[in-house]
C-alpha cells in the first residue's frame, strides 16, 4: 500500500520545523537571561571599548546600551559619559577601566537595591541619581585598595592600583581600606579605619595607599587636571563635564561632536603646506659704459719776467743803547712727583648656597611643579637613586641616602646652624583649581644635637597673601626624623645621620588658601 503524498511530505518537513522551533526557543531563553539595560553612553570622544559579562567586546559609541557586568575601558585621549535610568551620570576619563557590578532599585523596598562600581585604574566623576539618593547606604565604588561609600551627590575618584585619591564637590563620601570583607558589602564600610570627607571640608581631599594604615586628609588638588597634552576634542569633553549637573546631555553631545569636527578640520588645513609660486628670474641687461674722452690740455708758453732792480734806501742807525746786566737766576733741580701707591681691593668672594647630596625630594603626579623648581624629582627618578624613602605629607616624599641597619643620628657637633640650599612653595586656592607660586625669601634652621631638638622659620611672600611666615620647633628621633611639638602649620622631614644636611616639607593653612612647599638645608 502506498503512503499518501501529503503525509509523506509532512514527514520530511517535521525535523526542519522542530529545529526552527528549538532555535527560536533557545534565542528567547538567551535573551531572557541577558542583564537588563541600566544606562547608555551619551557622549564618546576618542577610543573606548565595552567588555560584556559574556566575554564579548565592542567599541563604545553614542547610544551604546550599558548593562550590569559591563566593563568600559578608555584609551589615552578617550572620554565616555554615561547616563543611567535613574538620571545618574558618570564621566570616565582617559586611560580608565570601570565595571558596573550592580545597579538595581525597588520602589517598595529601596533597601533591597544597590549601586556598585569598581574602578581598577584611572579617573571617574560620579553624580548620584534618584536611586542613589533614595538609598545612600547602598551606594559603593571600590578600587583595588579602597572602598568608597557614597553619601552625597557629586564626587571624583582617582586610582592607579597602588593608591586612591578622592575629592567631593557636593555631599559626602566615606573612604575605608579594602580589608575584612569590605569588597563584598555595599555602602560605607565601617571597620574603625574609615575617614569622612564632606563638601564643607574645603581645600582637602582623601588619600590612601597600600603603605598606609588608614586614609589621610591632604591638601586638595584638581583630580580632573590633565597631565599630558590631550587628544583632539578632549578639551571639549572637559568643558562639558564641568557642566554635567545642569545641562542636557544630548545637547552637549551634539555640541561636542560639532566642535571636534571643526577642530579636526582645522588641524588638517593647518597641516597642508602653502603653494609655492615660481618666480621667473629677472634679466638684467648688460650696460656698457661709453669711453671717456679726455681732452688734451696744451700748456701756455712760460713768460719770463725780467728781474726788478730795487735800490735800497739809506738807513741811518740810531745810537746804541746801553743795556744793564740782567742777573742770572740759578736753575733749581726738578724733583719728580711720586704718585701715591694704588691699593687694589679684590672683589669679595660670593657666598654660594650649600650643596646637598644625601637628600632628594620627590613630588607626586598630582603635585604641580612650579617655575624655577629644578631640584624636586618625580617618583621614578627619586626611586632610581636607591635612597630610602621617608614619610611624606601627601604631596612630596623625602628620600635619604641609605645607611647600615641600626644606624642612628651621630654628629660631631653639639649645635649647628644650617643654611637654606633649595626651596619651592605654592599656594593652592579654590579647591585646587588655582595654584600660584610663593617666594621663600630666607630661612633659619638651628639644631641642638646634644638635646636632640630643632627650631626653624621661613619668610614667605605672594601677591595674594602678602608677607607670611612659617615657624616650627620640636625634637629629633634617633633615626634623624623631625617630630614637631609647636608650629603654625605642619612639618615633615629629617636630618642626615651625619648631621650635615636636612630637609623638610611644610604646610600652612590660611583663609586665602593652603601654602605648601619643601626645603633642603646644608652647612
Amino acid at each position: 500500500m502506498k503512503t499518501p503524498l501529503h503525509i509523506h511530505s509532512w514527514s520530511r518537513k517535521t525535523p526542519a520545523v522542530f529545529l526552527a522551533c528549538a532555535l527560536s526557543l533557545a534565542q528567547h531563553l538567551a535573551f531572557a537571561q541577558e542583564p537588563a539595560i541600566v544606562g547608555e553612553a551619551t557622549m564618546v570622544i576618542g577610543l573606548a571599548k565595552l567588555l560584556a559579562a559574556d566575554g564579548s567586546s565592542r567599541a563604545v559609541d553614542r547610544g551604546t546600551a550599558i548593562r550590569v557586568g559591563d566593563r568600559i575601558e578608555t584609551q589615552a585621549g578617550g572620554h565616555v559619559h554615561l547616563r543611567f535610568v535613574d538620571g545618574g551620570r558618570l564621566s570616565i576619563r582617559p586611560a580608565s577601566s570601570l565595571q558596573v557590578e550592580d545597579y538595581s532599585h525597588s520602589d517598595r523596598s529601596p533597601q533591597t537595591g544597590s549601586i556598585k562600581f569598581r574602578l581598577d585604574e584611572g579617573v571617574v566623576r560620579s553624580i548620584t541619581g534618584s536611586w542613589g539618593e533614595a538609598a545612600r547606604d547602598r551606594f559603593r565604588l571600590n578600587t583595588p585598595v579602597a572602598a568608597i561609600g557614597v553619601k552625597g551627590t557629586d564626587f571624583v575618584v582617582k586610582s592607579d592600583g597602588e593608591k586612591t585619591s578622592a575629592s567631593v564637590f557636593t555631599g559626602a563620601i566615606m573612604l575605608t581600606p579594602l580589608l575584612n570583607g569590605c569588597s563584598k558589602s555595599v555602602g560605607p564600610c565601617l571597620n574603625g579605619t574609615e575617614k569622612l570627607l564632606s563638601e564643607d571640608m574645603k581645600g582637602q581631599m582623601l588619600e590612601f595607599s597600600r603603605q598606609q594604615a588608614a586614609p589621610q586628609l591632604v591638601p586638595a588638588v584638581d583630580l580632573l587636571a590633565r597631565n599630558a597634552r590631550p587628544a583632539v576634542g578632549a578639551d571639549v569633553a572637559i568643558r562639558l563635564e564641568k557642566s554635567l549637573p545642569t545641562e542636557d546631555t544630548q545637547a552637549l553631545a551634539r555640541a561636542s561632536k560639532a566642535v571636534v569636527s571643526e577642530v579636526r578640520a582645522s588641524a588638517v588645513v593647518a597641516a597642508i603646506p602653502p603653494a609655492v609660486v615660481p618666480v621667473p628670474p629677472i634679466e638684467v641687461p648688460v650696460i656698457v659704459a661709453p669711453p671717456v674722452e679726455v681732452p688734451v690740455v696744451v700748456a701756455p708758453p712760460v713768460v719770463v719776467t725780467p728781474p726788478v732792480v730795487v735800490t735800497p734806501p739809506v738807513v741811518v742807525s740810531p745810537p746804541v743803547a746801553v743795556v744793564p746786566d740782567v742777573p742770572v737766576v740759578p736753575v733749581l733741580p726738578v724733583v719728580p712727583v711720586v704718585p701715591p701707591e694704588v691699593v687694589v681691593v679684590p672683589d669679595p668672594t660670593p657666598i654660594l648656597p650649600p650643596q646637598v647630596h644625601q637628600l632628594v625630594w620627590s613630588r607626586f603626579v598630582w603635585t604641580t611643579q612650579m617655575d624655577g623648581d629644578t631640584f624636586t624629582r618625580n617618583i621614578e627618578q627619586a626611586a632610581a637613586t636607591g635612597f630610602e624613602r621617608l614619610p611624606g605629607n601627601g604631596s612630596y616624599s623625602l628620600y635619604r641616602q641609605s645607611a647600615a641597619d641600626g644606624a642612628v643620628l651621630a654628629s660631631a657637633d653639639a649645635k649647628a646652624s644650617f643654611r637654606l640650599a633649595n626651596s619651592t612653595a605654592q599656594i593652592v586656592r579654590n579647591e585646587g583649581r588655582n595654584i600660584d607660586p610663593v617666594n621663600v625669601h630666607s630661612g633659619t634652621l638651628d639644631i641642638d644635637f646634644t638635646n636632640a631638638s630643632f627650631v626653624t622659620a621661613l619668610a614667605l611672600t605672594n601677591a595674594t597673601i602678602g608677607a607670611e611666615t612659617f615657624t616650627a620647633s620640636g625634637t629629633i628621633k634617633t633615626n634623624g626624623v623631625f617630630q614637631t611639638t609647636a608650629s603654625n602649620g605642619s612639618l615633615n622631614g629629617a636630618v642626615t645621620l651625619d648631621g650635615k644636611e636636612a630637609g623638610y616639607a611644610f604646610v600652612r593653612s590660611l583663609n586665602a588658601g593652603l601654602i605648601q612647599g619643601v626645603t633642603l638645608w646644608g652647612r
